[in-house]
């Protein structure tokens, strides 16, 4: 019962009076709402768009990163260029660009245009969204009492939407024009390469040449088959005639047509493996045997230095098939002239105010004074006895 005494006693003191509190109620309601309705109403326009994919990556180099274990280093690709976007959208030179381009100055009554890209960042917000989109928001604002100037409101509500558009704008061509750059500087790495890289190819070829040439290696795989065949039958058929030397000697004596014969034929058998063996220029056989035989004693030399050419000629030329197409497209990259942002929203002209919210101040204030007046009723006999032990002391 105790409880209810307060409420019973507010709902008495709001009954005797009841005029006078409806009346400050009413009176703080107009008030509210004449000011709410001379305040300049912000307009909020807003775009969406898509920031360029990695699959744009001119040379490949995010996809061959992500193929290496880098991102438990931190050294992969993530929200680069997400992040590269935003803070152009923040970035002085836009702003002031904005800035002169529409009069800011002036508008906003600001000193110089230090101050001027102060104020704009205030009226400027940016969205990242977990579609991997970005919404870019952009306030412009009427005169005072636009309820009177139906044109201002216009003007207001166009600003906003020409101002959203005009920094994805700006945005595209900074983004644009970087692009540019690091696409020339990259060509120009690639082409002093790409010559390096040909240089170093002629030259390895002409060492492969060069190389062929002074040994008769045309194709060594193929000659050292064929010398190592033909040294192994003419070891086969020494030892063959040895063997039968050997067998005449003994029963016909070295004297024998027979004997003589075989010994013949050994001497020439041996200097023909001699030839294969060292490779003598002075052979007999010398036009065929260069043309197709290699020294014998010299092949794990010469093995080893075709391999060592053959291998440099090989890697340049995978080097050469790397970095033209490379070369080709950053020369088309660098003058490659598409916008890199998709505008999936563009910036409309925003119907509805997004400020002043003035239902909600009209009716804060009025719940404000109805309260405070409610209150001063209340302790309004206490304060009485409080002011009158005031005056006797």
């Amino acid at each position: 019962m105790e409880s209810q005494i307060p409420f019973l006693e507010l709902v008495l003191i709001v009954k005797r009076n009841f005029k006078v509190i409806f009346t400050v109620f009413m009176i703080v309601v107009v008030i509210t709402l004449g000011i709410t309705l001379s305040m300049p109403e912000w307009y909020r326009a807003q775009t969406t768009i898509l920031p360029p994919s990695d699959e744009v990556d001119m040379f490949n180099f995010s996809s061959l990163m992500n193929d290496l274990p880098l991102k438990a280093l931190g050294l992969g690709s993530g929200s680069g260029e997400l992040d590269l976007i935003i803070a152009m959208l923040k970035s002085r030179s836009v702003m002031e660009v904005a800035s002169k381009e529409y009069n800011l100055q002036q508008r906003y009554k600001t000193k110089n245009l230090e101050e001027t890209v102060k104020e704009l960042r205030k009226h400027v917000a940016i969205r990242a969204d977990e579609e991997g989109t970005l919404t870019f928001f952009v306030e412009a604002k009427s005169s005072w009492f636009p309820i009177f100037l139906p044109n201002n409101r216009e003007n207001a509500r166009l600003l906003a939407r020409d101002m959203t558009n005009y920094f994805i704008q700006e945005v595209d061509k900074i983004n644009k024009n970087l692009k540019t750059d690091r696409a020339r500087n990259v060509r120009i790495f690639v082409e002093k390469r790409y010559l390096r890289n040909s240089d170093d190819l002629s030259e390895a070829e002409d060492s492969l040449k060069k190389f062929q040439i002074d040994h008769g290696a045309i194709a060594i795989p193929e000659q050292m088959t064929a010398t190592l065949s033909a040294a192994a039958e003419l070891k086969a058929q020494i030892v063959a005639k040895e063997v039968e030397i050997g067998v005449v000697r003994n029963i016909y004596g070295v004297s024998h047509l027979e004997y003589l014969k075989n010994e013949i034929e050994l001497i020439e058998l041996s200097k023909m493996y001699k030839d294969i063996y060292e490779g003598d220029p002075f052979s007999k056989n010398k036009d065929s045997q260069d043309n197709l035989f290699l020294p014998l004693k010299d092949m794990p030399y010469l093995g080893l230095q075709y391999a060592r050419l053959l291998r440099e000629v090989l890697i340049q030329e995978k080097i050469m098939e790397f970095l033209l197409p490379q070369y080709e497209q950053a020369k088309i990259q660098e003058t490659k002239d598409t916008p890199t942002l998709q505008v999936l929203d563009p910036a409309v002209k925003p119907e509805r105010k997004h400020r002043p919210k003035r239902a909600i101040i009209v009716a804060f204030y009025s719940l404000f004074s109805m309260i405070f007046s409610i209150t001063y009723y209340y302790s309004k006999p206490t304060l009485k006895q409080y002011l009158q032990i005031l005056k006797s002391s």
